[in-house]
């Protein structure tokens, strides 16, 4: 039997103990039985057989003992709690399928008890994966005794996400990140109990996969030979994050953000040359040539290579910001329109359906796709599962297709950040000072299209049962966060994502709605999330703070109305 040994000792504690423990996400049933145990010097973790739960067993472990949490927050209310006269000696960890593969829907459940009388704690979970989130419970209840030990909060605990989808998007084509970035973007993932990592690999200012199908496109299109995702550094991605119950969802994003691959291959890619403004959402301009057939045969290729690398079950074939006028400024693709009798816009519906056709019926994959064509008209399978990031999930979800939730006015992560293209002269203010005509500085949007900056406020009051009915024929299968870094890169990423995105993390993991039906509410969950803050950081998340520490100090001081 592999089993896991505390590196340290914990004194027991005998009497009082006055603590508070905040679980983030909120568990979906915790029972406290109002004490505290010792963990034994002589603590183990043990019962695991899958290699994953193993390595998260000892990771869990360690994480244990090196931050030996002492929670920052101060708790609305005084709590007195009992202690044990025995100390916990074990975890005993007991899994139903150790070779469940991870995947959409794969079951994340988990039971734990922690008994009141110390002795042996109990993980039961239905597969591996979701042992690693009872795991993180676990972490979760143990903290720094009033001695030198460490003290667990005992309860039981019953638990299971609300949504099986649930992640980040990071944009690593506008700018680059390094590998170590992604994994602890992983870590961070796996704290929070969310479960994908949506890899937007390319875009149209860098081309940084290497795929061995098509070199020159990394060749011709990364920002440097450094700044490239080699096949190795694809498999640690993918390793690390299944280590952790993680999923990896690639994109490579088509037909639009696609310029750069006009430095390899020139003929493929319409309006690469063209000033950004009339033809693009940013620059540069460029799109993939629909009637091209090497431009064609180049899309399947990358696509199925990436298919046969990415193992999930959903591959992401992008779809967003089609710009019809671009394609209009082409003879070869006007002509085609014409003797078609058809519409520049039914032409990018076709080759969309005829690329979704590829994906499902020739790869496998159910293919993922941005709402933009659908929006516009289009008509595609229902197996499409929608990202919708403009429009309700509603629209969508009453016309048959599964939504993923990125509303951008909820949920990017990069909007209140201000403009970022030159020679922009709308910031000058010739008087200095608010005017009728100054509606850019001056309450409008800086230069952020999606302005302002969303809080995690925002984004907990957010609703993923609003207007959806439980028959509705599509479902809302979870929420992704993006982080587009036109703006972005190594330096903000942490502070960008966390805490903020644990707020999304637990509408979607919890629910919106507590086991009474109550709606969970922003004066509930604050002193768990500020708390959450702290303890990511204290776990090498360099995580934003919500407010200054006077307020964590002092509960509800800072609060916008006098809670008397």
């Amino acid at each position: 039997m592999k089993f896991t040994t505390l590196a340290a000792s914990a004194a027991l504690v005998l009497g009082i103990a006055e603590a508070t423990t905040f679980l983030f996400p909120i568990p979906q049933s915790v029972n406290w039985t109002g004490n505290t145990a010792a963990l034994s010097s002589h603590f183990v973790i043990k019962g695991a057989r899958n290699k994953h739960v193993q390595a998260a067993a000892k990771r869990y472990a360690e994480l244990i003992v090196k931050e030996r949490w002492i929670p920052v927050q101060v708790a609305y209310e005084a709590e007195t709690l009992g202690a044990s006269r025995n100390p916990l000696v074990s975890l005993d960890i007991s899994v139903s399928d150790n070779t469940a593969k991870l995947d959409f829907g794969v079951d994340e459940s988990y039971a734990l008890t922690v008994p009141a009388e110390g002795g042996r704690a109990k993980l039961t979970a239905p597969t591996w994966v979701g042992a690693l989130r009872g795991l993180e419970t676990f972490s979760q209840l143990v903290q720094q005794g009033p001695g030198r030990g460490l003290i667990v909060h005992t309860a039981s605990i019953t638990d299971a996400p609300s949504y099986p989808h649930r992640g980040i998007l990071l944009d690593t084509a506008r700018n680059f990140f390094p590998i170590p970035d992604i994994l602890r973007t992983i870590d961070a993932l796996a704290y929070n109990k969310m479960n994908v990592f949506h890899w937007h690999a390319t875009d149209a200012q860098s081309f940084p996969l290497q795929l061995k199908s098509h070199p020159e496109l990394w060749e011709k299109g990364a920002y440097s030979r450094q700044e490239v995702y080699t096949p190795k550094d694809i498999k640690t991605v993918l390793n690390y994050a299944e280590a952790r119950g993680v999923r990896v969802v690639l994109e490579i994003d088509v037909p639009a953000h696609t310029g750069i691959i006009a430095e390899a291959h020139p003929d493929f890619i319409i309006g690469y040359d063209k000033f950004w403004a009339p033809y693009a959402a940013e620059p540069p301009a460029g799109q993939i040539d629909l009637v091209n057939d090497g431009a064609w045969q180049l899309v399947k290729d990358i696509v199925k290579e990436a298919t046969e690398i990415f193992p999930d079950a959903f591959y992401h074939t992008g779809g967003d910001e089609i710009n019809t006028a671009v394609y209009e400024t082409d003879k070869d693709l006007v002509d085609y329109t014409a003797s078609h009798n058809i519409t520049t816009k039914e032409l990018w519906w076709q080759w969309t359906n005829k690329l979704i056709a590829y994906v499902t019926d020739d790869l496998g994959k159910r293919p993922i796709l941005w709402e933009d064509p659908i929006a516009d008209g289009g008509d595609f399978p229902k197996h499409t599962v929608v990202q919708v990031w403009t429009h309700p999930p509603e629209n969508y979800t009453s016309a048959g297709y599964d939504v993923i939730v990125s509303n951008s006015d909820y949920f990017y992560l990069d909007c209140g950040n201000g403009g970022w293209v030159g020679d922009d002269n709308r910031y000058i203010s010739p008087t200095q000072q608010p005017t009728p005509d100054d509606t850019f500085n001056y309450g409008g949007t800086g230069g952020s299209w999606c302005a302002p900056y969303h809080t995690w406020q925002r984004m907990y009051s957010f609703d993923p049962t609003y207007n959806i009915p439980d028959n509705s024929p599509g479902k809302v299968l979870g929420v992704e966060l993006p982080y587009w870094t036109e703006q972005g890169g190594p330096s903000t990423l942490d502070a960008k994502l966390w805490p903020r995105s644990g707020a999304a993390a637990e509408i979607f993991w919890s629910g919106p709605y507590n086991k009474d039906g109550d709606r969970r509410t922003l004066r509930e969950v604050l002193p768990r999330i500020s708390d959450w803050g702290y303890r990511l950081a204290a776990r090498g998340i360099a995580a934003q703070p919500l407010q200054p520490k006077w307020c964590v100090k002092h509960p509800e001081m800072c609060n916008l109305n006098d809670p008397k």
